[in-house]
């Protein structure tokens, strides 16, 4: 833009004298024209000399730091922003101006397992308030899978509470997300981004293998027999759900899913949509087509393991 710019107010210098040639006063017009080139010229280095000066300072006012817990766990955080204190778990306080709280607190439950923990610490005398659920991977990679919830808050006015429970070695660490609603939209966007990076950098010491739906994953088949021309025509149907939630569905076409360990939900993979319900019972598993008008379920077996790796390979 810099140069596009210079290139267009000098076609511009041009015209003008070429326009004003014989005149007596085109010396003061071509002047002037030049004097507005120079100017033009001037203001847009200094713009662009102020906007990398304001980019090296946010470079340079960012103080990355590592919290490393007792209990197995670090995160990164900006120090110059954010401020870590341990009480009943670590806290990361957001300290740039801003309305209301903005914090994440994290605490080990050890023996409790997601649900048990996420109820715990949501329900009130009534039980459950009003909560949408998710779920999805944590932290710095895809080989840890977490619970998560978001309400209201029921002590912090005008504010949201986020909860993140991820199963670890017989216990669940509980994240809590608590955000305020600010009157200025890059306020709120600040305090997104530097708490989403607090949670995007977790990592997890020697995390074991996650035992929540720990019986889902695996290969399942069917065959089913259809009518075409009146001739019978028998294919197989599979389901393939791996332990890292990733899957696919294979019928008339393979879908790539994901797949959730409460409440059987199955998302298409490129969308996030649903698309699929599951059950599993023992051996069997049932697939039904949510968009389906009169859904019936589709009966899958479960493959033997010896059997699953000679089809994967």
């Amino acid at each position: 833009m810099y140069n596009k710019t210079l290139v267009t107010m000098g076609l511009i210098a041009a015209m003008l004298m070429t326009g004003c040639a014989g005149k007596t006063s085109s010396g003061t017009q071509t002047d002037a024209a030049k004097a507005d080139t120079v100017q033009t010229e001037a203001t847009a280095v200094e713009a662009k000399d102020e906007a990398e000066a304001g980019a090296a300072q946010e470079t340079v006012t960012a103080e990355l730091a590592k919290y490393e817990s007792a209990d197995g766990w670090s995160a990164v955080y900006d120090k110059s922003i954010i401020e870590v204190t341990e009480d009943d778990g670590t806290w990361f306080s957001y300290t740039g101006k801003a309305d209301g709280v903005n914090r994440i607190i994290v605490k080990y439950y050890p023996g409790e397992m997601p649900d048990e923990v996420l109820y715990d610490v949501m329900a009130d005398a009534n039980g459950l308030p009003e909560h949408t659920r998710s779920e999805g991977y944590f932290g710095a990679g895809k080989d840890v899978w977490s619970m998560r919830t978001s309400m209201a808050s029921g002590v912090i006015d005008n504010a949201t509470e986020d909860y993140i429970a991820v199963e670890r070695n017989g216990g669940t660490l509980l994240v809590q997300i608590t955000t305020t609603k600010q009157a200025d939209e890059m306020t709120g966007m600040s305090i997104s981004d530097a708490l989403s990076a607090v949670i995007d950098s977790f990592e997890l010491k020697d995390q074991q293998p996650q035992t929540y739906s720990a019986n889902v994953p695996g290969k399942y088949v069917a065959e089913v027999t259809d009518q075409i021309d009146g001739q019978e025509v028998k294919a197989e149907f599979y389901v393939q759900f791996n332990e890292d939630h990733t899957g696919v569905i294979h019928m008339q076409d393979d879908v790539q899913v994901i797949w959730y360990s409460r409440e059987g939900k199955v998302l298409d993979a490129q969308t996030g949509e649903q698309i699929y319900e599951y059950v599993v019972e023992g051996d069997m598993l049932y697939l039904t087509d949510i968009a389906a008008q009169d859904p019936e379920a589709i009966e899958f077996t479960k493959e033997a393991e010896a059997e699953t790796s000679a089809s994967v390979d």
